[in-house]
């Protein structure tokens, strides 16, 4: 079973917490990183850029990083997205995996969200 693990392989930022800390994780471990991705689908800039030291400098990742793990900081969304969408994200990004729906539950709410909008 220790093979399905990345061994640290991954971009950080789009990285579950669990993942981070070296935990144990599944597949809920992507549903982060999908949620991540959706926000910066949606604002258009690196995942946590919005986090500033004393309000002006850019935080180093591996603050970043702790942060997420404590869950003092998350990823954004613009105010004009779709609620659904938000939602959505801020779900998968959640820090319990068990609270972070399944893949087949995301494509089905996508699939919700472009039926209602087309």
């Amino acid at each position: 079973a220790d093979r399905t693990m990345t061994a640290g392989v991954g971009t950080s930022l789009w990285m579950a917490p669990e993942v981070m800390l070296g935990e144990r994780y599944d597949d809920k471990a992507d549903m982060f990183s999908f949620g991540v991705l959706l926000s910066e689908l949606d604002v258009h800039v690196r995942p946590y850029s919005h986090a500033k030291e004393n309000g002006k400098a850019p935080v180093a990742d591996a603050v970043i990083l702790q942060k997420v793990a404590l869950g003092t900081l998350q990823v954004e969304f613009s105010s004009s997205s779709l609620e659904s969408m938000v939602d959505l994200g801020l779900a998968c990004v959640s820090l319990d995996p068990t609270k972070r729906p399944s893949s087949a539950e995301a494509l089905y709410r996508l699939h919700t969200v472009l039926s209602q909008e087309l």
